[in-house]
């Protein structure tokens, strides 16, 4: 796959397509699929082993032999939404019948574990962090990614990805990630080469004029990768943090709110891209498209590159105990959802990292993609999940109440 030069206008025009979806957005839960960020304390917006092994999806059938399959219904963040499931159905014979889902760990693990959702849907998807707690309650089920035809072209980040390994093997697929960090303003801040810490936000020269996501879900990760990376705090686990790492996370952020270091903590799409474009604040913990909504203002915004590392998030499709008796079925959308179509559209609807590299290979021979720019993101988001620096947030750990409970009194 030769890489290209990009021209400006490409990239702009690459931009605005993929702000169709970001500047237009109104309901929370699509706003929480944009975001790749949202829940976890209230900040914005499913495992039974299988039995024997079942051939891929055939046209219309489960693939296992059982009746006729002419429907999925899929529930999922609108991250994974391509908004049009017609090429799905023109390979399969199968519609897709999708429903949004809030952006939140504890409401995902309640619908799955305690609600109907893994009876009522075929296929999930939230966050690859709640993949082993909900294959240990028994919501979701393994897939059998390596039997699919288009695992072979997935990127090896992906494949290797932590959250979805159970027990040595990939349980599920994550279809859709990125790293998160700080969307910053360097008229205001400084050059980008001079900025590359989360200090940024905790700078007194711009006391008044930070901000923090009023949800913890990757806020936290971000300030704890902060402290124990430049020696400020001892922490035992930032991706899996105690009761005690808690607190010494929360402690040090109600200092600084105390000394009235932030605007405020902000909480949805608009407000963080007013909060920037409006220069209330010159730095925030946010999520990368505010970056390109602001490009797409003719601001001058950029997105760190943090010596401490991203707080890391992806999405993926797991099999709920309905979708395991379509297994065939189900697993024809998981493999769909490795191919090209569908990784082009989800890298120019939210410039994220999709799952392959079929994404590239298919806006090359498309007109209505720009290989340069899907080429360009899978590179820079690929890196940042190969940099031993970064962890993934938005988790729900055994500290998960005690982490509600304090994030609320700092935020509240």
């Amino acid at each position: 796959m030769a890489s290209r030069d990009a021209t400006e206008k490409q990239d702009d025009e690459s931009r605005r397509d993929f702000l169709r979806f970001a500047g237009g957005v109104a309901g929370a839960a699509t706003v929480g699929g944009l975001s790749g960020c949202l829940g976890g304390g209230g900040g914005g917006d499913t495992a039974t082993e299988a039995e024997g092994d079942e051939d891929t999806a055939t046209e219309g059938t489960d693939g296992g032999g059982g009746a006729s399959v002419d429907e999925l219904s899929y529930w999922a963040v609108g991250t994974t939404n391509p908004e049009d499931w017609s090429d799905f159905k023109d390979e399969t014979g199968i519609d897709v019948n999708y429903s949004a889902a809030a952006w939140s760990p504890g409401e995902t693990v309640t619908k799955l574990v305690q609600g109907t959702a893994s009876q009522d849907f075929d296929v999930a998807g939230n966050d690859t962090t709640l993949t082993g707690v909900l294959h240990e309650q028994g919501a979701i089920n393994p897939t059998n990614l390596q039997e699919l035809p288009n695992w072979e072209y997935v990127y090896d980040e992906v494949k290797n990805s932590g959250p979805t390994e159970i027990d040595g093997e990939q349980h599920s697929l994550s279809s859709v990630q990125n790293g998160d960090s700080v969307a910053y303003l360097p008229d205001e801040v400084g050059d980008p080469g001079s900025v590359n810490s989360y200090g940024i936000l905790f700078d007194e020269e711009f006391q008044g004029k930070t901000s923090l996501e009023a949800g913890w879900a990757t806020a936290f990760h971000k300030v704890a990768l902060y402290l124990q990376r430049n020696n400020m705090a001892d922490l035992e686990d930032i991706a899996e943090p105690t009761e005690e790492d808690v607190d010494k996370v929360v402690n040090f952020l109600l200092e600084q709110k105390d000394s009235g270091q932030f605007r405020t903590f902000w909480s949805g799409w608009q407000t963080a891209v007013n909060l920037l474009a409006k220069k209330e604040v010159v730095a925030m913990d946010t999520w990368e498209p505010v970056v390109f909504a602001l490009r797409d203002q003719d601001m001058n915004a950029e997105y760190l590159e943090p010596n401490e590392g991203y707080s890391l998030w992806a999405i993926g499709p797991w099999l709920t105990n309905k979708g395991i008796e379509n297994r065939g079925a189900s697993e024809s959308l998981v493999n769909w959802m490795m191919g090209g179509w569908y990784n082009a559209q989800i890298t120019k609807l939210r410039g994220y990292l999709s799952s392959s590299e079929l994404g590239i290979d298919y806006a090359e021979e498309s007109d209505e993609y720009d290989a340069d720019f899907i080429q360009q993101r899978h590179e820079e988001v690929r890196s940042r999940f190969s940099d031993d620096v970064s962890v993934y947030g938005n988790r729900y750990p055994d500290s998960f109440s005690h982490l509600n409970s304090q994030w609320n009194r700092l935020t509240s």
